[in-house]
């Protein structure tokens, strides 16, 4: 019964909260440089440009001068590779918290439902607004994008951070990877989930689904390693594997 649910609640393009501005159609691949002074920042786990939240001292480095933008909803989703706002991160320890490979859940996706995930593909440094910022990777209306998270969006969204546990370095960086790959394909939800890198489109829970199922880790509670059913963002978080990480 639980799957069939699932499966009439496919009709709607809106299945799993992925939803976004469809003019932001484009996704940027020009890219936000490291300060080279910066010599506490770790690229051992991660790409080029994030950081190592345990060896980067943010402070002054956060965002604190900008204030609030009013219309800051507007430049979450689908942002490509670049901070395109300062974002204010200061007294919040969102920076210091968020790991690569974090589950972002958020609770108001599909109307409460289903809710919504994105995965943390790295805290990086903008020379433009000369501060470091939160990068996603989630499909969404527009398609497999990279966006920004912000204390704002995670308060409006009701988010909450999970954590796969015990994902080595490596079984993250590949699995995040394995995302990058998927940048610019179409959304859509299916009623059997696909793992495979050919795979023409996904939805939000598939796409972190496949890239950790490719390591070995399989955060569906229903079926471990099976393709079998659909797999929603809740679900996901309910999965053994991953910890709600508090701060």
């Amino acid at each position: 019964m639980r799957n069939t649910s699932l499966l009439i609640l496919m009709v709607t393009p809106l299945l799993f909260g992925c939803t976004t501005n469809p003019s932001d159609s484009i996704i940027d691949i020009t890219s936000e440089s490291i300060p080279s002074e910066d010599s506490s920042f770790d690229t051992t786990s991660s790409s080029e440009d994030s950081s190592s939240s345990s060896t980067v001292d943010y402070q002054g480095y956060d965002g604190y001068q900008y204030d609030p933008n009013p219309n800051e909803s507007d430049y979450w989703y689908n942002t490509g590779l670049n901070l395109p706002i300062g974002v204010n991160y200061h007294e919040t320890n969102i920076l210091e918290t968020l790991k690569r490979g974090d589950i972002v859940f958020e609770a108001t996706g599909f109307y409460g439902i289903t809710g919504h995930v994105a995965i943390v593909e790295g805290i990086f440094y903008s020379e433009t607004y000369q501060q470091y910022f939160v990068r996603l990777i989630e499909a969404i209306s527009v398609g497999v994008a990279q966006s920004i998270l912000t204390p704002t969006r995670m308060i409006d969204k009701e988010d909450s951070i999970y954590r796969v546990i015990n994902a080595t370095s490596t079984e993250i960086d590949n699995a995040i990877d394995f995302m990058t790959a998927q940048l610019g394909k179409p959304y859509s939800v299916q009623p059997i989930k696909n793992a495979n890198e050919d795979n023409p489109n996904w939805y939000c829970s598939e796409l972190i689904w496949a890239g950790y199922y490719h390591q070995g880790i399989y955060l569906d509670i229903d079926d471990n390693d099976n393709y079998g059913s659909p797999i929603t963002p809740r679900e996901m978080i309910a999965s053994p594997l991953v910890e709600l990480i508090t701060f």
